[in-house]
């Protein structure tokens, strides 16, 4: 009888994580509010770091969206999930290479006019790092074609 409960215990366990990973195959662009006439141009799933104490940092897993206006950050995880972070291209001031875990090349932080920092971690950084960059130009440009 212990066999059989043990057995249907370990079952019910491995289905639920099946449906956990099912469920979070893939982008879901529903989990972004867009402002009128905000497109987003590509989403990837990734982290957010904050920095709790010297060398340690809390990572916050989740999605990200670059639109035509901003970089979006919405946490998906049980930690993360009260994530969300909205940057306009307008207000960064700075990119640049970062590492995870001292030593892992793979994030990049944002740093804002105000100051702010914000640390991200995506796979293909550079890719990431450029298409910022393009989209703050583009940004930019059509503030000033309405100026």
């Amino acid at each position: 009888m212990i066999e059989f409960f043990g057995k249907l215990v370990g079952f019910i366990i491995l289905g639920l994580i099946a449906y956990l990973i099912y469920k979070n195959k893939g982008t879901h662009p529903e989990l972004f509010k867009l402002t009128s006439g905000e497109e987003i141009v590509e989403m990837v799933k990734g982290d957010y770091w904050i920095k709790e104490f010297l060398w340690r940092e809390q990572q916050n897993s989740g999605e990200f969206a670059f639109t035509n206006r901003r970089i979006l950050f919405k946490g998906t995880m049980f930690n993360s999930s009260d994530k969300d972070i909205r940057i306009p291209y307008s207000k960064i001031a700075e990119i640049k290479k970062s590492n995870i875990v001292l030593f892992i090349p793979m994030a990049f932080t944002v740093i804002t006019t105000d100051n702010e920092s914000y640390k991200f971690a995506v796979m293909k950084r550079n890719h990431y790092i450029d298409l910022i960059k393009s989209l703050a130009e583009k940004s930019r440009e059509e503030l000033e074609t309405i100026k």
